[in-house]
């Protein structure tokens, strides 16, 4: 059965976990124009669906010998989830990820690095390789992805994301829904909605109707993230 995987106790898994994926589907490239600068850094509040608080996360991008290092980072009172992946600059291709999940005392660490077809992925002694579809991007990247996206209402796109701490791919379709107010921690904002889909996965992003597009908030259907405060440029 096609299902996400289990939420880290008080912790959400940002992305997709395993999705079926979908075949006989056109993908593309959808990154479109780089919204942001050299740096950035984004807080936001983690909640439940019943409004309890969760945990918090941070968003950060810094840019180095001509690529991003895109960040996030999770936490509650006793668990993380960090990951970084390191980007082509232009296209936001993936070059290298690292995560390590620290949940109930236990740590889990992978790291992958990405050929032109191939992805090799490691954790502890344990060593894989994954296959690459065409129009690719690394999961751990999803949201800076959605964030260039030309937004008009009813756009459609698909893509495959690659789940490395998976070992798997599938396909991920993005829609524009529209343009909607937002109220979130930092403000009241008119925002562009994103309904993200991948097999049974239903997740909506809102991204801010502006040049800087930042992400507002973020349900990924067990938890949603809300920003705190706009970043600074």
């Amino acid at each position: 059965m096609c299902r996400m995987a289990a939420v880290l106790t008080g912790l959400a898994l940002p992305l997709f976990a395993i999705a079926c994926s979908e075949t006989h589907v056109e993908t593309m490239d959808v990154v479109g124009s780089i919204p942001w600068g050299d740096h950035e850094e984004a807080h936001y509040r983690l909640v439940d669906r019943d409004g309890s608080e969760a945990g918090s996360g941070v968003l950060s991008i810094d840019r180095e010998d001509g690529r991003f290092r895109l960040g996030q980072t999770y936490t509650d009172n006793s668990n993380s989830d960090e990951s970084e992946v390191l980007v082509e600059v232009d296209t936001l291709k993936p070059l290298s990820v690292r995560r390590e999940i620290r949940r109930d005392g236990d740590t889990e660490e992978v790291e992958a690095e990405y050929g032109p077809t191939e992805v090799k992925i490691r954790s502890g002694d344990r060593q894989s390789f994954l296959t690459l579809p065409e129009h690719f991007y690394d999961n751990e990247s999803a949201v800076f992805v959605w964030r260039t996206i030309a937004f008009r209402e009813g756009l459609v796109l698909r893509y495959y994301t690659v789940l490395t701490n998976r070992r798997h791919s599938a396909v991920v379709t993005l829609e524009v829904a529209g343009r909607e107010q937002v109220e979130v921690p930092a403000g009241t904002f008119q925002a562009w909605r994103l309904e993200i889909r991948s097999g049974s996965v239903r997740q909506v992003a809102w991204y801010a109707d502006d040049e800087q597009r930042h992400l507002l908030k973020y349900d990924n259907s067990q938890q949603v993230f809300l920003l705190e405060e706009m970043p600074q440029e």
